[in-house]
């Protein structure tokens, strides 16, 4: 089912600014400097929401790592456990390899 585009935009630009986007137009393949401009206006501002959620996503990948880093960490006898087995596998590797 097809959108109906009823809302309306319209910007002023420079004669050289009108120019280049004919230019481009003609270049693109869209049917109309309306739908070259709508296209590329909705293409950047994907592009710009995109690129702000990914800054945030990282500063707050950021903020968890920080706080990760600095809260004590709690060891259970489980993890206890897993760590000395660890331990004296890599010991008993490094010796037979020698």
């Amino acid at each position: 089912m097809a959108t109906l585009m009823n809302d309306r935009i319209t910007a002023r630009v420079s004669s050289e600014a009108k120019e280049l986007l004919e230019r481009a137009l003609s270049l693109s393949g869209y049917a109309s400097l309306n739908s070259f401009i709508a296209n590329a206006a909705v293409a950047e501002a994907k592009r710009l929401i995109e690129q702000q959620m990914r800054i945030k996503l990282c500063q707050e990948d950021a903020l968890a790592f920080v706080n990760a880093l600095e809260q004590p960490v709690k060891m259970n006898e489980r993890f206890l456990v897993a760590a000395r087995k660890h331990r004296e596998t890599i010991t008993n590797e490094c010796r037979t390899s020698r």
